[in-house]
């Protein structure tokens, strides 16, 4: 009696689950075992499962359907959403670990507008005037040239790390610190005028600074400054053994002491030569410029079909103190020499006091 009680129970809960799912069409049907078949061990029925097709919620797919059959995939595809590619990206913190006590915000984005820094190394110009401190920006752990107005320029500095080079009128800086370096610079031997650099240190490429004075003219000497190493030689001898000196010293190639030498500007006063047969050519030549005076060395050229003598008084005037040419003075057709023009420096006339007219228009 209990053994059928038993087999009762296992038949009804075989037989709920299918007839709930005859019941509902929409899940599938399993097959259903009768007792006797349990019982007497038969096998139990294949069941063709390939033959039935599922959706991907399990549901089976009748071939009549063709919605199902004709659902085309890239059509899904392209109904789904897509992310735009800047997520890759944009606002992306970088890979970099974080540092002791940096937050998260602090670390630098990936940008992809983001673009190397723009350094200016075209050279600087300061005009500057005496007394007055000029703040310059230098490179760090590199050399900065500083072209200065000063024939023989001498430094005063404080800062034992920061190197000082002096070439000529050039002034070589370098420190491998980003301390300000303070510089007092002054023509070698005259105390009287200086001017104050201020130079900061700073992680950014090297560049020459070119500092002009007001007041100064194109050879950078001041209306009341003198050369004293040049005005020592120059008042050595008498005034005419002075210029055959000088005429002498710089046919020969050589410089005289204190005498500063620079190429022909375009704002410089070309000497007025003028002599038939010759062309004179002094804006490819030199400047050699002292305490008194200031020599213009030029060309001379012979485009005559026939030879000339060059005379010096074609290059006269009110500010010439000497004229001479080496090697040659007779120059044969298309002969060319070298022209020597000794100008006086010019000095601003002192304005006195005026007195009022008395009578209108007399001065």
């Amino acid at each position: 009696m209990k053994f059928r009680k038993t087999l009762m129970a296992a038949a009804i809960s075989l037989a709920v689950p299918a007839s709930f799912a005859q019941s509902a069409p929409d899940l599938p049907v399993s097959p259903v075992v009768s007792t006797a078949t349990m019982l007497n061990g038969a096998e139990e029925p294949a069941y063709d499962y390939e033959q039935v097709e599922l959706d991907e919620y399990g549901r089976p797919i009748e071939p009549g359907n063709p919605a199902e059959e004709t659902e085309d995939p890239v059509v899904e595809a392209a109904l789904m959403p897509r992310a735009p590619v800047s997520v890759l990206s944009k606002d992306v913190p970088s890979a970099a670990p974080l540092a002791k006590n940096q937050k998260v915000y602090d670390v630098k984005k990936i940008t992809a507008e983001e673009k190397a820094p723009q350094y200016n190394t075209r050279p600087l110009e300061i005009e500057t005037s005496y007394g007055q401190t000029e703040l310059v920006n230098v490179s760090v752990g590199h050399p900065t040239r500083i072209v200065t107005p000063f024939m023989q320029p001498s430094v005063l500095k404080i800062d034992e790390n920061a190197v000082v080079s002096v070439k000529q009128n050039v002034i070589y800086f370098a420190s491998d610190s980003q301390t300000p370096v303070t510089l007092h610079i002054r023509e070698e031997g005259y105390e009287g005028q200086s001017i104050t650099l201020t130079l900061l240190p700073q992680k950014i490429p090297p560049r020459e600074v070119v500092v002009r004075i007001q007041g100064h003219n194109a050879d950078g000497v001041g209306v009341n400054w003198k050369n004293e190493k040049a005005e020592r030689w120059e008042q050595s001898e008498p005034y005419e053994k002075t210029l055959v000196e000088l005429m002498t010293t710089i046919a020969r190639g050589d410089i005289p002491p204190g005498y500063r030498i620079r190429d022909f500007r375009a704002n410089d006063e070309s000497p007025l030569c003028q002599q038939r047969g010759l062309n004179f050519n002094f804006t490819s030549g030199q400047v050699i410029t002292g305490s008194e005076f200031v020599v213009y060395v030029g060309t001379a050229t012979n485009t005559a079909g026939q030879p000339l003598e060059f005379v010096e008084t074609n290059c006269a005037s009110m500010e010439v103190a000497s004229v001479s040419a080496w090697p040659d003075v007779y120059l044969a057709p298309n002969q060319m020499t070298e022209v020597y023009v000794v100008d006086k420096v010019q000095e601003k006339a002192r304005r006195l006091q005026r007195r009022r007219s008395l009578i209108e228009g007399a001065y």
